[in-house]
């Protein structure tokens, strides 16, 4: 089983009902928060999906100890699916086969976290990879989005938003361009945008200033909150923060386990007996999220 120090580096409108959810660097808590139906109901189970800003969520816990702590009794269920370098193609989840089998792997990864509702965080791959990706991403995103309504959950989307450290041609042309696809297509598939202005400053990113860090995930995480479960910004205690973190390993070792090769796919001849160690996750997923719902209620 990979550490949990090798498990962290690995580790990024308006729609038809009316939900557009505009949070400036001004005002992170804005009022529309308070007065807007939050996006999440009770017994929600969320799958958070996209590149690496999303999967670099997995190693602080902020955003899922935000959600939790201001609606404990809600008892969420948070699944990171966060995939580096991942886009709504899914070219970055493929392993030995074509790219086009990137997406059936997104597909299948959102099935394994067997949500309710499912928060989109595409755009920023896209608008660092330039014009053509742009050109690409919005019959992409409409075909994700398609394919995971057709299996009855919900999509939220969220925006882009733009991070200092990208410096390729046109940038923050194609940042903007990524954000207005996201409005439109939230309108056209009848999807709910949570629009994210915030311009993160050089003390809430990393140093490469590519995501955000511990600082800048928090407030992110805050965003987020207002429009998912609205109530006010409650501090994550580390002891919950901790939990959450240790989840997101179980769930990362679950649907990304270690020696996919030998246990799953063409060497699976020499290893494949040691597959069965992959059921043995959930009951200790389920586990952990009892403990976060019993911190985040304290």
């Amino acid at each position: 089983m990979r550490s949990l120090s090798c498990f962290a580096t690995i580790v990024t409108g308006i729609s038809l009902t009316g939900i557009t959810l505009i949070f400036g660097s001004l005002f992170p808590h804005s009022a529309s928060a308070e007065t807007t139906k939050p996006l999440l109901n009770p017994n929600d189970r969320v799958a958070i999906v996209g590149g690496t800003l999303v999967e670099r969520m997995q190693s602080n816990g902020q955003v899922e100890g935000q959600l939790q702590s201001r609606r404990p009794d809600w008892k969420l269920t948070v699944r990171n699916l966060g995939w580096s370098g991942d886009d709504v193609h899914g070219y970055a989840r493929k392993r030995f086969d074509s790219p086009r089998e990137g997406y059936s792997r997104l597909m299948a990864d959102i099935q394994v976290a067997d949500p309710t509702v499912v928060l989109l965080a595409y755009g920023f791959a896209e608008a660092s990879d330039g014009e053509r990706a742009i050109g690409r991403f919005a019959d992409g995103l409409k075909r994700l989005i398609s394919d995971i309504q057709q299996t009855n959950r919900r999509v939220i989307l969220m925006t882009p938003f733009p991070l200092p450290g990208f410096k390729t041609e046109n940038y923050q042309e194609s940042i903007a361009q990524a954000r207005e696809i996201v409005q439109t297509v939230g309108k056209e598939t009848d999807s709910a945008v949570i629009s994210i202005a915030w311009e993160p400053s050089g003390k809430e990113v990393t140093a490469d200033g590519l995501v955000p860090n511990e600082k800048g995930y928090e407030r992110l995480a805050n965003e987020l909150a207002d429009a998912l479960v609205g109530g006010q910004p409650h501090p994550v205690q580390d002891e919950l923060s901790q939990q959450i973190v240790r989840k997101n390993e179980l769930f990362f070792h679950r649907y990304r386990p270690q020696n996919e090769t030998y246990l799953l796919l063409f060497r699976k001849h020499e290893q494949g007996n040691n597959a069965v160690e992959i059921g043995e996750f959930p009951p200790l997923i389920e586990a952990a999220d009892k403990k976060i719902w019993a911190s985040a209620a304290q």
